[in-house]
């Protein structure tokens, strides 16, 4: 089975994870510049099979329209688990440091949220099977290609990954309005729906709820805003700390 990556960034990143592909599309109506050109170059030295296409075919195919006429066909996606996430924080000699997902609905907020999650140097990802927006060619591209170097789980149950997770000595933090407090040692942070964010059951498992201190007038953030600005704090106090 395979997918679509639609947009320049993101299928440079994919060519850089080195993830398996079968053929590039490019419009016929791409202007030709330095970084089409290498695009191009990239696939061909992959040995992926370059085709110029008619404009009008490529949307329709990728789903969405943020393609910037280029389309990467990929193979399935290869999914992780909690084992190997973890792994790599001890490959990397940090505490763990996981991002949980509960049930974004927009693939925008998804791929917003997987991009400071690379960039924040997180271990993994985790988001449930079902009741979640898919990892989808426009989440991928609103990732700018980040989804291509995460680890990334889709789990049955949240409710066994919380346990799991805190059998691993990890502490579940989220955004809520009850407490400041500090964000060391091994964590998986929880970012809630667009709509109600965490939900009360995952709440009573939390170990902390983190309050964002608001000066305006709105008193609710976006959902990636949110996760980003969760992301960072723990990259604030680790790098201001010295944590591990």
């Amino acid at each position: 089975m395979s997918e679509w990556i639609g947009g320049r960034r993101p299928v440079a990143e994919a060519l850089a994870a080195g993830r398996a592909a079968h053929r590039l599309l490019v419009s016929s109506s791409a202007k030709p510049n330095p970084e089409l050109n290498a695009l191009i170059a990239g696939a061909r030295e992959a040995g992926i099979s370059v085709q110029t296409v008619a404009p009008d075919s490529i949307s329709p195919t990728a789903g969405f329209d943020g393609h910037q006429g280029v389309l990467l066909e990929v193979g399935e996606r290869r999914w992780s688990d909690l084992t190997e996430i973890l792994a790599r924080a001890v490959t990397r000699s940090h505490d763990p440091l996981v991002l949980v997902l509960e049930h974004l609905q927009d693939p925008v907020n998804l791929g917003a949220l997987l991009r400071s999650a690379e960039a924040a140097g997180v271990d993994g990802v985790v988001f449930p099977e079902r009741g979640a927006a898919p990892l989808s060619a426009a989440a991928v591209k609103a990732s700018a290609g980040a989804s291509e170097h995460l680890l990334l789980a889709r789990v049955t149950s949240l409710g066994e990954t919380f346990h799991e997770l805190r059998e691993h000595g990890l502490r579940l933090v989220a955004g809520d309005e009850d407490a400041q407090v500090d964000l060391f040692g091994p964590m998986a942070l929880v970012v809630g729906s667009e709509g109600s964010g965490v939900s009360g059951a995952t709440k009573r498992r939390c170990d902390l709820l983190v309050r964002f201190p608001m000066a305006g007038r709105v008193a609710s953030l976006n959902a990636a805003t949110a996760g980003a600005l969760l992301l960072f704090e723990v990259v604030r106090q680790r790098s201001a700390g010295g944590a591990s």
